[in-house]
């Protein structure tokens, strides 16, 4: 796919493109030899089992027929959501499907493409044709039927879009065309997995080759001794092909993973950590502070995204306690640019400011989500199984990063730890418990440091 690749910089810059092959339908990081072709400016991932299910559900509610995601390999995109606090571009089928949002007030949102409502006139959607000269994105049409549904389709002169109902009543139904497609656009047979690791093995492979010779570039400068390779290990799916990664470079006899139980964590993530650990055969040290976060929020409020006290409090005064016995110089770490801005300005190997002394080194740091997910599926090693239940970061079970519907699966997931954290804040502020809890699950918290 790649040719003769000048150098690491060029499979750097062929993950900023995302293409798909046909027949059947495969994903592919970099677009030679396909016929689509699209740009990735944010994190990119291969969609679970709740991310497709929301896409062909919100399709069903739009269309009256969804794609039939489930056995497909889809495309998540992540982007700037439009009105909510999260969104993410679809891409299946060779097409982008359109967006699909998370807003505090109207919960999952999507908003379809041509190319969405094309596949859905071939899989039976009912569409109204109309005669209007031009173009017809962005023009509001008065149609003779009103669907029950939240979106409409109308198509002309051989294309076919989405509407979305802008005015409704006995008499009147006018539509807003979001975007044209030509018709025609039709499902394509589903890939497998091995498909999707086979089309994009030499962009893996060449990132994998270059991230272990990195970790034995920094393990030899700075631990001369050769002393044990220190991996933080937080049970996600970025710091379980690091921790394979770092097995591959320098032997597993010499990797140690380092787990930070903050009393927050998610059981599963715990009981995943500790699986993992001993499928690669590494050493594994589980460390805490030993505090108990329900009675810190109770006293210091909610920890926010401009107040993280819990990362000081409950991770890093643990790290640092340890790593001073341990006399630990270096550390890997799974961070990627592509996860926030604010990773992308982390240098790849450079001392950790919330650890003096410590250096921190990302070998990964140029990895998009979805050749992690190669990494992982290559070595046939398991993800997490929050992965699957919808979660998109692996962290605790509140806390002010999560997007609100991660807040609320996990809530559906642990009902009675967040019980028990509602009924210390009642205690503490003179409310009810069903109050604290409407105010924790609303996850205003993360963004304001006031209690329930």
């Amino acid at each position: 796919m790649l040719g003769a690749v000048a150098g690491f910089d060029a499979v750097v810059r062929v993950l900023e493109q995302l293409g798909f092959w046909r027949e059947p339908a495969v994903p592919v990081i970099g677009c030679r030899r396909t016929s689509t072709c699209w740009r990735m400016r944010g994190d990119y991932w291969l969609a679970g089992r709740f991310e497709k299910h929301i896409t062909d559900c919100l399709a069903r509610r739009c269309f009256g027929v969804g794609p039939g995601l489930r056995d497909h390999l889809v495309v998540f995109h992540r982007i700037p959501a439009p009105r909510g606090e999260y969104a993410a571009e679809v891409f299946a089928h060779a097409a982008r499907l359109g967006v699909v949002e998370y807003s505090e007030t109207s919960g999952w949102l999507l908003y379809p493409s041509g190319a969405a409502a094309s596949l859905a006139e071939s899989l039976g959607a009912v569409v109204e044709e109309v005669n209007v000269r031009g173009r017809l994105k962005g023009k509001k049409l008065r149609l003779r039927h009103c669907p029950r549904h939240g979106c409409a389709l109308v198509a002309s002169r051989g294309w076919v879009g989405p509407a979305s109902i802008v005015e409704r009543s006995q008499e009147l139904c006018i539509a807003r065309v979001r975007d044209m497609a030509p018709r025609g656009f039709r499902p394509l047979s589903p890939a497998s997995i091995e498909d999707l690791v086979r089309a994009n093995e030499e962009v893996t492979g060449a990132l994998a080759s270059e991230a272990r010779e990195f970790i034995r570039r920094v393990y030899a400068r700075y631990q001369a001794s050769r002393g044990k390779l220190y991996v933080a290990f937080s049970g996600g799916a970025d710091s379980t092909a690091l921790l394979e990664l770092a097995r591959e470079a320098v032997g597993q006899e010499n990797v140690v993973a380092v787990y930070v139980d903050t009393g927050m964590e998610h059981p599963e993530t715990r009981a995943y950590v500790e699986k993992i650990a001993s499928i690669i055969g590494v050493d594994l040290e589980i460390i805490g502070s030993g505090l108990d976060p329900v009675e810190l929020i109770a006293e210091k409020g909610f920890m926010t995204r401009d107040n993280r006290w819990c990362t000081r409090l409950l991770k890093l005064n643990p790290l640092r306690e340890f790593y001073e016995k341990r006399r630990v110089k270096l550390v890997l770490d799974g961070a990627r640019k592509w996860e926030s801005t604010t990773r992308a300005k982390t240098p790849r190997l450079g001392e950790n400011p919330l650890i003096p002394g410590v250096i921190r080194a990302l070998p990964i740091y140029h990895w998009p989500r979805l050749v992690v997910q190669l990494f992982l599926l290559e070595r046939n090693l398991p993800v997490n199984q929050l992965y699957h239940e919808g979660l998109v970061r692996i962290g605790c079970m509140a806390c002010p990063a999560m997007h609100l519907y991660e807040l609320h699966i996990s809530y559906k997931l642990h009902r009675d730890w967040f019980h028990r954290l509602a009924e210390r804040i009642a205690q503490e502020q003179g409310v009810s418990r069903e109050e604290a809890l409407a105010y924790i699950l609303k996850g205003a918290w993360r963004k304001t440091n006031h209690h329930a």
